[in-house]
């Protein structure tokens, strides 16, 4: 379990298989976590501020904004307008892409597979349609879990994940959202290591769950007693009392696979939360790769 999350509630949550989108509703100061269930899976990542969504996640107000190509720990994600709209807060990878665009059916087409594959855009206008988002409208994403290498002339390679069963990013949410995620179907290439799987999606509030309410001690074996008196019977010696607690639509159990080991929180705060990942240059141009440490495990 993260650090992060201790003491802090699932309110709700979101299984989705590969080929399927999901949306979920965040509020500001809230935690949305994405969990690659059995690793190598890639999270498709739009997202719209819930009280105008003509205002959405932006990639590339993002990639500016931070002058980075690639989503990193500590980094804020930007709007169209370049408001602020999530923190990412931990991430146990450290290799996401915020290049390439959903796939979608003339993707598939131009690489030749049979006609209605699915598509990450069509599982995203499939999830959106309750909230007016149609096809046109939806950006493009922040492809979790992505490995994209960037070679010395700028050609792009994309390569299977890094990430492993249990492995997850965690956003704070800014404002309120709407966010939507779909499980990337692409079975043709490295995207998903030619094999395709399941995601989870929780959102967590910043607080625990208010416990069951008091029951007045002796109220209810009072009131049992006076029952048998009026039956004619003999009371019972001990009335017990079973008050059943709220429940919630909380996330299923995380994957016992692994648990993931945090790389670390944001800039300034690192030492606060955990231990950095360890970065080393590859040998593309411009390119670093996360390297786990078992230091300090």
């Amino acid at each position: 379990m993260s650090d992060l999350l201790q003491g802090k509630t699932p309110i709700r949550a979101r299984h989705i298989r590969p080929g399927q989108g999901q949306s979920i509703e965040v509020e500001a100061g809230q935690f949305l976590q994405i969990e690659t269930v059995q690793g190598k899976q890639v999270a498709d990542f739009v997202a719209f501020r819930r009280q105008d969504t003509g205002e959405f996640l932006s990639t590339a107000a993002t990639r500016s904004t931070n002058a980075n190509i690639v989503p990193q720990l500590g980094m804020t994600l930007y709007s169209n307008r370049r408001q602020p709209m999530f923190e990412i807060v931990e991430d146990t990878v450290g290799r996401h892409d915020m290049l390439y665009a959903c796939c979608d059916p003339v993707r598939y087409e131009m690489l030749g597979a049979e006609p209605g594959h699915a598509s990450c855009r069509a599982a995203l206008t499939e999830a959106l349609a309750e909230h007016g988002i149609g096809y046109d409208r939806i950006p493009d994403p922040v492809n979790w879990f992505m490995n994209v290498s960037i070679q010395q002339r700028g050609e792009l390679e994309i390569r299977e994940p890094l990430a492993e069963a249990g492995d997850y990013v965690l956003l704070r949410a800014v404002e309120d959202a709407i966010a939507a995620v779909s499980a990337c179907p692409q079975d043709m290439g490295a995207t998903n290591a030619s094999n395709p799987t399941d995601l989870v999606v929780r959102v967590y509030r910043d607080a625990p769950l208010p416990g069951a309410p008091a029951v007045q001690a002796g109220t209810l074996a009072d009131e049992d007693q006076a029952a048998a008196s009026a039956e004619g019977s003999e009371a019972p010696e001990d009335a017990s009392v079973t008050v059943k607690a709220a429940t919630i639509d909380a996330a299923p159990t995380p994957s016992a696979a692994a648990e993931p080991r945090s790389a670390s929180v944001s800039s300034g705060d690192a030492a606060a939360y955990g231990r950095p990942a360890k970065l080393s240059d590859t040998a593309e141009a411009s390119v670093i790769r996360v390297e786990r440490s078992d230091a300090g495990r």
